[in-house]
């Protein structure tokens, strides 16, 4: 030791109070007394019997020191090994050890430091044993656990025996059987992707949303379904043998009248009208067709007039339409349909349900649905008198206008523009509204607006019903009719149909609607169970009449050839 060691006169074992249990101990040695009566002659560690001192091992360690100093250990006491030479000894040679703590909280107090006596203790031989080494935390309170285990794994590592299954071969998959539906796996392929991503663009479309499954999709919104009208003018072009060529004008006279037309269902339209001068005045003739079954051809001569310069008012022409919502429809229905099975019946029960519940999109269905058949309508002139100078009188007995005066051909012919262009418009808001109700319920409640779509979509495909007819019946070219017919039927009345029938899951066929038992499922809207009861019973009575419906094929001398060849697909399918 050196000789700057403090002069104690014995051997003192100082201890600092902490409350860590990984403090420091100095020992202070005697500077006069020799170290040999303290040290092993093997290892020359230093040991002292009445203090149970544990080393630990430095994190700069191996673990092979660790395991050959314990072969030469002394009984249950462990050797501290390179004490002089440790990290925390100074000049002065005090020797520091670990302060060793159980794990039981530690006293915050320190304990009076004990004296060591310089007797020379015995050493005891360390038996070897060939069993493994105790754990030191099952030594017990004499011999606590040193705060660091030995990082050496000694038991025996097991090799872990890996089956790998052989890989079988894919089976061949018959070309008979369907395309599997679900994950894809791989990249797709450079076409794929770009069909990906403009049907990514596009998004799903309502039907598909409704069904959750895959199925044929157009993805396409309700509200552009009406694209086969795109340059369709059959309902008010004239026949080419009855054109009339604007080379045959030769002036207007700057003098009007005002005539009151009328459809002959109570209601006038006040319309502006000048003389005409034309050099051919055999193209001033008109002809129509009366009958539904067996349609008979009637023809008069009418005036040389025209409408004046401000031509027919839009509003003026709404108006006269709404006359005939707001009071006589159901005699129009009458009238204009002459009972036609199912349809007629049909059109009654949404009037009534239209003038209980006031709904705005079914006003408008039933407008679209007048307008559209009067501009097919034949129009006549009121306030005449029996003025014989006034042409376009009708004289036939087998007419039903007999006594009346039929509207001056190009009077007639510019009022229907004005109503086409009428039932146009009306029908694209239609589809819009028809198209905004698909959205609500497919957001919120399914059956909130099922009525409302119910009677707009039977309105709609009764309108198109007639467009087809008039299609074949005025078109002289039967591949356009049928091309017009089978763009109308390949999309939009299937979109119709099928939105229908995807919210109408929850409810009971049409033919079973039964007040008491499924009211509920309305919110027991009793004007919508009423009108679900007439259709029961419509539906029930022309039940196997609806059934045949969606063969119909068109025939010329039968105005109801294609009747009912759409709305009988809403009702019966409708479960």
């Amino acid at each position: 030791m050196a000789e700057s060691s403090p002069s104690d006169t014995s051997l003192e074992v100082r201890s600092y109070t902490s409350t860590s249990s990984n403090e420091w101990v100095g020992v202070d040695f005697h500077p006069y007394q020799s170290l040999d009566a303290f040290q092993d002659p093997q290892t020359g560690a230093i040991s002292n019997p009445g203090q149970a001192l544990h080393g630990r091992t430095f994190s700069d360690s191996s673990n092979s020191d660790g395991e050959q100093l314990s072969q030469h250990s002394f009984s249950s006491f462990a050797d501290v090994p390179h004490i002089i030479g440790s990290p925390g000894s100074d000049s002065f040679g005090e020797i520091e050890f670990y302060n060793i703590r159980s794990h039981e909280p530690a006293n915050p107090h320190p304990s009076p430091p004990a004296i060591v006596t310089s007797v020379r203790p015995r050493p005891v031989a360390a038996k070897k044993s060939t069993s493994p080494q105790r754990s030191p935390v099952s030594a017990g309170r004499g011999s606590p656990p040193t705060r660091r285990q030995s990082r050496k794994n000694t038991s025996p590592k097991t090799t872990k025996t890996i089956i790998r299954r052989p890989v079988q071969p894919p089976k061949p998959v018959p070309e008979t059987t369907e395309k599997k539906i679900g994950r894809r796996k791989g990249p797709l392929r450079p076409e794929q992707r770009k069909q990906a991503s403009e049907i990514r663009k596009l998004g799903a479309c309502l039907r598909c949303k409704f069904l959750k499954k895959t199925v044929p999709c157009t993805r396409i919104d309700i509200k552009e379904i009406a694209y086969f009208m795109k340059d369709w003018k059959a309902d008010y072009e004239r026949h080419p043998s009855l054109s009339f060529p604007p080379g045959n004008i030769k002036g207007f006279s700057d003098a009007e009248t005002t005539l009151y037309i009328t459809h002959g269902y109570g209601y006038c339209l006040p319309v502006r009208a000048r003389e005409v001068f034309v050099q051919d005045e055999r193209c001033f003739g008109t002809e129509w067709v009366e009958k539904i079954k067996n349609p008979g051809l009637h023809q008069v001569n009418t005036m040389r007039l025209s409408v004046g310069l401000e031509g027919v008012s839009a509003a003026v022409l709404s108006e006269y339409l709404d006359k005939h919502i707001d009071n006589k429809f159901g005699d129009f229905v009458d009238s204009y349909f002459e009972g036609t099975p199912f349809i007629t019946q049909m059109v009654k029960t949404v009037y009534c349900f239209w003038q209980k519940e006031q709904t705005p999109v079914i006003r408008k269905a039933l407008k679209l649905l007048l307008a559209y058949n009067l501009t097919q309508h034949v129009t006549l002139i009121e306030g005449i008198g029996d003025e014989q100078d006034f042409l376009g009188r009708v004289y036939d007995r087998d007419s039903r206008f007999q006594g009346k005066v039929v509207a001056p051909v190009m009077v007639n012919f510019q009022i229907k523009c004005a109503m086409a262009d009428m039932w146009r418009d009306l029908q694209k808001d239609v589809l819009e509204e028809l198209s905004q109700l698909y959205s609500s319920v497919y957001t919120r409640d399914k059956l909130k607006h099922w009525p409302t779509i119910f009677m707009v979509a039977t309105i709609l495909l009764t309108v198109w019903e007639e467009m087809q007819f008039d299609c074949h019946y005025r078109v002289p070219d039967k591949a356009v009719a049928n091309n017009f017919c089978r763009d109308m039927e390949s999309t939009p009345v299937g979109v119709i149909v099928n939105l229908f029938l995807a919210i109408s899951q929850k409810l009971p066929a049409l033919s079973e609607w039964d007040t008491h038992k499924h009211h509920q499922l309305l919110n027991s809207n009793w004007a919508v169970c009423e009108a679900l009861t007439e259709v029961r019973e419509n539906v029930n009575r022309h039940d196997a009449y609806l059934r045949g419906r969606c063969n119909a094929t068109f025939d010329r001398e039968d105005f109801d050839s294609l009747s009912n060849k759409f709305t009988s697909k809403l009702v019966i399918r409708a479960h």
